[in-house]
């Protein structure tokens, strides 16, 4: 078969495929071309490049920008979190100074001349690998090689992992231990040198951890577990992130333990079976030990109630209720914004600010936390379902730029829907929800749309959200050393349209 195929746009591949009223007529062979065409077209809304930093006091990642085929990052946007700088322009001549960090009372200086390689740190002369620059009155230097300024400036040492955009002030970076332990089923303890809270999801059978904020590193890409349970792990750095996967026989479930020093990896639960769950679960929630954490709990004694009761109103209840979760609180402080301001500060802020929002609209609403207090992920998911809430929202946030709503991912799938009139497995009972998770997430974006606020919808393994009977989503708002990027009367009152419009009759609400 002979053809010619010759197609014009005058918009992207993307509008004429929308388009109500273009129509293109395609043998099969031009139709198959075309869709090649469109799904290898450039990616708009690919990843912006970044630069992760570790330091002893502050966690946070800044964007990096190309010129020439070279990266560069703000002087300003690199040092700011680590002391309080003052940066000032001179004509060509940009003066640093800053606090010095091993010296109380001294400070430390910098001298750099646009478009010069040239740098004077501490008064002794070092050169760049590239000129500096100056965009939009910002002054960049080159990343590469930025340990020559660092080192002396704030007399520390440097580790740059430059392929992986990952930077470790002051010998932050730690590994990761594993430690097999066979069993019918094995587990897996991921050891850590501190506290982690990395974002988890899975994929099929494969358990996927990304570290963002936590400075972990892995002396090995690549290992054979050679395990019934485990095949195998592998472990990646990119734009800033490290990710380690590990891949089963089996879906996998993560549990932190330890106060986060440890993840705990095992089998998902099954589903139980109908007849299974004749009586009502136990609360009551046994402490355990650091030992008894990477040992696989015996049936007879569950670390969590393995039900959700059905949710059975009782008379005082409100028939409507909002629950809403201030993300960390007390020694569990969060994302460190700044040196002086903890992601624990902005979620408090933002969660009363949504119940304001919700009463002016006469919602009930139900506060995990309205102080700085400790409140663990299990006594969070005990409150949170005891209260039968109508919405589950979990705030969050961290240092960057970007909205996102999250909708929970379960640990593990089943093929058999889940009856919300039933007793709910507790690890899973997100799953009789889920539909209108995503629906209330879907409404959430629309209504921050409105308000000229951009928000990505993403699926993420986030504890609590999969133990929740209640549709449940998660706000994290991109944040700097004033808060919340995004001012919290938007974004509350954006959240609180959508959650509204859930109400019985909230048509004749105004």
């Amino acid at each position: 078969m002979k053809f010619d195929l010759q197609i014009c746009f005058a918009k992207p591949v993307s509008k004429v495929l929308r388009a109500p009223k273009a129509r293109i007529r395609l043998s099969p062979i031009g139709y198959c071309l075309l869709l090649c065409l469109y799904f290898l077209r450039p990616v708009s809304a690919a990843e912006s490049d970044k630069l992760s930093v570790y330091a002893p006091r502050a966690r946070y990642s800044i964007p990096v920008v190309s010129f020439d085929g070279r990266q560069y990052v703000g002087l300003l946007d690199l040092i700011e979190p680590l002391g309080t700088p003052e940066l000032k322009p001179e004509g060509k001549r940009w003066k640093l100074r800053l606090p010095d960090p091993k010296a109380s009372g001294k400070f430390a200086d910098a001298e750099i001349e646009q478009g010069s390689s040239g740098i004077k740190v501490r008064g002794r002369q070092t050169t760049l690998s590239a000129p500096a620059r100056v965009e939009n009155h910002r002054l960049l230097l080159p990343l590469h090689g930025i340990g020559t300024v660092l080192i002396p400036l704030l007399g520390t040492d440097v580790t740059f992992h430059e392929s992986a955009r990952r930077l470790f002030l002051g010998g932050t970076a730690s590994a990761i231990s594993t430690e097999l332990r066979k069993g019918e089923p094995s587990i897996l303890a991921l050891h850590f040198a501190e506290a982690v809270n990395p974002n988890i999801h899975s994929e099929g059978n494969a358990l996927i951890l990304s570290f963002t904020r936590d400075p972990v590193v892995s002396f090995s890409e690549k290992e054979a577990l050679n395990d019934k349970l485990f095949s195998s792990s592998a472990y990646e750095e990119k734009n800033g992130a490290a990710t380690l996967t590990i891949n089963g026989n089996a879906p996998l479930l993560a549990k932190f333990a330890e106060n986060g020093r440890t993840i705990i990896i095992s089998a998902a639960p099954a589903p139980p079976a109908a007849t299974a769950a004749a009586s009502s679960p136990s609360t009551e929630q046994p402490q355990e030990s650091p030992e008894a954490a990477v040992q696989a709990p015996s049936a007879g004694e569950p670390v969590l109630p393995s039900a959700v009761p059905p949710p059975a109103r009782r008379p005082a209840t409100p028939a409507f209720v909002v629950v809403i979760d201030a993300a960390h609180g007390g020694s569990d402080t969060g994302a460190r914004i700044t040196p002086n301001l903890p992601e624990k500060e902005i979620t408090l802020s933002l969660a009363r600010k949504l119940r304001q929002e919700l009463q002016a609209r006469h919602i009930a609403v139900s506060m995990l936390r309205d102080s700085d207090s400790d409140v663990t992920l299990e006594q969070r998911v005990l409150a949170a379902n005891l209260a039968r809430p109508s919405v589950f929202v979990s705030l969050h946030a961290e240092p960057g730029g970007t909205l996102r709503i999250y909708t929970p991912v379960l640990p593990a799938s089943s093929g058999t829907p889940l009856e919300r009139n039933t007793f709910l497995p507790w690890q899973s009972a997100q799953g009789a929800f889920s539909a209108e998770s995503s629906s209330l997430a879907s409404a959430a974006a629309a209504a921050m749309d409105k308000r000229k606020m951009n928000a990505q919808v993403r699926p993420a393994f986030l504890q609590p959200m999969h133990s929740i009977a209640a549709p449940a989503i998660a706000i994290e708002v991109p944040a700097d050393s004033k808060g919340a990027k995004i001012p919290e009367d938007r974004l509350a009152g954006a959240l609180a349209e959508a959650i509204a419009e859930r109400k019985p009759n909230a048509g004749g609400m105004q």
